[in-house]
């Protein structure tokens, strides 16, 4: 049984590089299992000479745990039956070679699920309690309670309408329904039930439920059909009083059109860890709108993330070498 680690990176300060100590905590539990690092950046395309020379490495691997790999690698991979992919997000592995494989795909939504959510209420009480102002207002030695006490609210009684009710919506639902929120679950499966959610609709009442939300929660996978499924129309809906929280991937949200809003006093504010292009770039508007707060895709972090990781890959490699179906499971045709 040979797996292969593909996780480096072109960018050393990547939180997203797999550690020696994850890797020595699957080779104690599975020391009949070979694993190899594999060390070319793999967040850049390979040169043809690159892939000649790799894909031997590749050839007889049984596994591979990589957020994206190039296809030309594992195209003689006749033993490849498993890639595990680390991060939630799978758009950028799911190559039409790969969905048309008999390869299973699993990802690390589950082990994120509640740390992202955690981060999602936090952004919410930020804009709730008015503390990026406050931050602010602390740097300049300002001590100005009239003018900040006005536009704090509660999320108790506040509307959350949750846009994607997978791992880390339905872990955000719960969540919010325990401080007292209504929650509103947009998702293409309406009849199935999500703790804490109060209504649950399918993707065409989003125009019917915008006018409702106090927060506006987008946790939604990047598709093709999600791609700026928020944009100006769907902004205009939402209460002047509204804030918009994007959790999922940037692709999601029209930034241009969020700031549109913000700027125009059409939204009160926004909260956003993920982005359409990452970073943005130093003269993007978006870092300095006084109305939007803004965490660097960190909302998964936490520092034992990567134990985590390596415990839900050695969940999966239980089954895989009993020889049974593993799961939960990536939908390749779906892309979650």
């Amino acid at each position: 049984m040979k797996i292969i680690i593909a996780m480096n990176s072109a960018s050393p300060a990547t939180i997203w590089r797999w550690p020696d100590s994850a890797t020595a905590r699957l080779r104690q539990e599975f020391p009949q299992v070979e694993f190899l690092t594999y060390l070319r950046p793999i967040d850049r395309p390979p040169t043809a000479a690159a892939v000649a020379e790799d894909a031997p490495l590749f050839a007889d691997a049984d596994a591979v745990v990589t957020w994206r790999l190039d296809p030309r690698l594992f195209h003689g991979a006749r033993r490849l039956r498993w890639i595990h992919c680390p991060s939630a997000a799978v758009h950028q592995l799911l190559g039409p070679e790969l969905i048309a494989s008999d390869i299973v795909v699993t990802n690390g939504a589950s082990v994120h699920a509640a740390t992202v959510a955690e981060h999602g209420l936090a952004l919410m009480l930020a804009l709730a309690r008015g503390l990026p102002q406050a931050q602010r207002d602390q740097a300049a030695h300002r001590w100005q309670p009239n003018q900040l006490a006005p536009a704090l609210t509660s999320l108790q009684g506040a509307t959350a309408l949750l846009l994607g009710l997978g791992h880390i919506g339905a872990a955000l639902a719960s969540r919010l329904a325990a401080l007292g929120m209504r929650v509103l679950g947009i998702r293409r499966h309406p009849e199935r039930p999500v703790p804490g959610c109060a209504e649950l609709h399918p993707p065409e009442a989003l125009d019917a439920l915008l006018p409702r939300a106090d927060y506006l929660v987008l946790a939604l996978p990047a598709l093709a059909s999600t791609e700026a499924i928020i944009g100006a129309s769907q902004l205009a809906r939402l209460r002047p009083s509204a804030r918009v929280i994007n959790l999922g991937r940037g692709t999601a949200l029209d930034e241009s059109a969020l700031l549109a809003a913000l700027n125009a006093g059409q939204l009160a504010a926004a909260a956003l860890d993920v982005f359409a292009h990452e970073p943005p770039p130093p003269n993007s508007p978006l870092w300095d709108c006084p109305h939007l707060l803004l965490t660097p895709h960190i909302a998964a972090a936490t520092p034992d993330s990567w134990a985590r990781q390596a415990d839900l890959v050695a969940m999966h490699l239980r089954r895989f070498l009993a020889g049974q179906p593993l799961e939960p499971v990536v939908n390749k045709h779906r892309g979650y």
